[in-house]
C-alpha cells in the first residue's frame, strides 16, 4: 500500500496551479510588450526601405520628390502622380513594405483597404525640389534649408509603444514612425 505521503493533496496541487498562474501574469504584459517593440521595429525597416526608395526616385527624376496620391486626388497641380506602389514599387517597395505590422494586428486595417498604404504620405513634398523645398500654409510659400525637418511618410496614428524614462515610465505612451526627407526614421 501507498502512504498519503507520496501523493499530492488536491490543495497542494491547488497551490501550485495557482503561482504558476501568477507568474504567468507577470510574464504575459512583458511578452506583449516586446511583440509589440518587435512590430515597430518592422515598421521602422518599412519607413526606411521608403526611404531609400524616395532618395532613388529623387536622383532618377531630376531631384523632385515622388508625388503621390491617395484616393487618385493629385494633392499639386501640375505634377503627375500616382499610387504609392505605383510610384515607388520600381524601386523595390512592395504591398509588404507598404503595410505597418502593427495594423492588421490592432484592427486598423482600413487605412490599408481605403489608401493602399499604412502611411500617410506628406503632400508638401510632393513633386518639389529636394534640395531647396517650399512648404505651403496658410502663412505663405517658405523654403526650407534643412530637408531633415521635412515628413515624408508616417503611420497615419500613434500606435507603437514608447520608450519612456523617470517618472513617465508608470505609463505607456504612443507614437508613431515618422520618415524624414533625408531618410531618417524616428519616432514622435
Amino acid at each position: 500500500m501507498k502512504s498519503r505521503d507520496d501523493a499530492f493533496t488536491l490543495i497542494e496541487l491547488l497551490i501550485v496551479i495557482a503561482i504558476i498562474a501568477v507568474l504567468a501574469s507577470f510574464a504575459t504584459p512583458a511578452i506583449g510588450n516586446a511583440i509589440e517593440r518587435g512590430r515597430s521595429a518592422k515598421c521602422v525597416g518599412n519607413l526606411r526601405q521608403i526611404g531609400v526608395a524616395v532618395q532613388q526616385y529623387i536622383a532618377d527624376n531630376d531631384n523632385t520628390f515622388p508625388c503621390i496620391t491617395i484616393e487618385g486626388e493629385n494633392p499639386v497641380e501640375g505634377h503627375e502622380g500616382g499610387e504609392p506602389l505605383e510610384v515607388l514599387g520600381p524601386y523595390g517597395v512592395s504591398a509588404a513594405t507598404l503595410t505597418c505590422p502593427s495594423d492588421a494586428i490592432l484592427g486598423s486595417e482600413s487605412s490599408i483597404r481605403k489608401y493602399g498604404t499604412s502611411y500617410m504620405f506628406s503632400p508638401i513634398v510632393d513633386g518639389e525640389n529636394a534640395i531647396n523645398p517650399k512648404i505651403y500654409s496658410r502663412r505663405g510659400i517658405f523654403t526650407v534649408s534643412n530637408v531633415g525637418r521635412l515628413t515624408v511618410a508616417s503611420d497615419f496614428t500613434g500606435i507603437h509603444p514608447r520608450a519612456a524614462s523617470g517618472e513617465e515610465s508608470k505609463f505607456i505612451k504612443f507614437g508613431m514612425n515618422v520618415l524624414r526627407a533625408d531618410g531618417r526614421v524616428e519616432q514622435r
